[in-house]
């Protein structure tokens, strides 16, 4: 799996993953779960909240294929990360993996948005190569990959 196949794998889920937002639940730890969903139908391996060796952190999602292993953080914009302050909490995600040391692991932080502001914000971090995130939008939803 490469980014590009992490964020089409989210776009194609969109319009689920939008309707969840619009009922204004907790909807973070649904988006760990359907990931998971989207995974397995997709024939990867996967775990959700894996602990970090010698940490008290947990992986919000691991899982595996052929082609090699994934440790990935979920970040989404909430009512305590809204607009462009959900940016803040995929750099603190990005810092946290960085310590995930298992060795082969692909690791990435997946941050999920819906409001202008936040998508601006998204948009803009992965405009600027040395980030190395890519970015899309579908069903009013920006979505963000970044490579650590």
């Amino acid at each position: 799996m490469t980014n590009n196949n992490l964020l089409n794998l989210v776009r194609a889920y969109s319009g689920r993953i939008a309707d969840a937002i619009s009922t204004g639940a907790a909807w973070e730890i649904w988006m760990q779960v359907e990931l998971i969903l989207i995974f397995r139908q997709n024939q990867l391996q996967v775990a959700r909240e894996l602990k970090y060796p010698d940490s008290n952190y947990y992986l919000d999602a691991s899982a595996a294929d052929s082609q090699g292993a994934y440790a990935i953080e979920l970040k989404v914009e909430s009512a305590t990360n809204s607009g462009s302050s959900i940016l803040n909490a995929i750099l603190a995600d990005k810092d946290k993996i960085a310590s995930y040391n298992f060795v082969n692991t692909t690791k990435w932080v997946l941050g999920i948005a819906y409001s202008a502001e936040a998508k601006y914000a998204l948009r803009t971090f992965a405009a600027n190569i040395v980030n190395k995130a890519i970015y899309a939008e579908e069903n009013s939803l920006g979505i963000l990959v970044v490579t650590v």
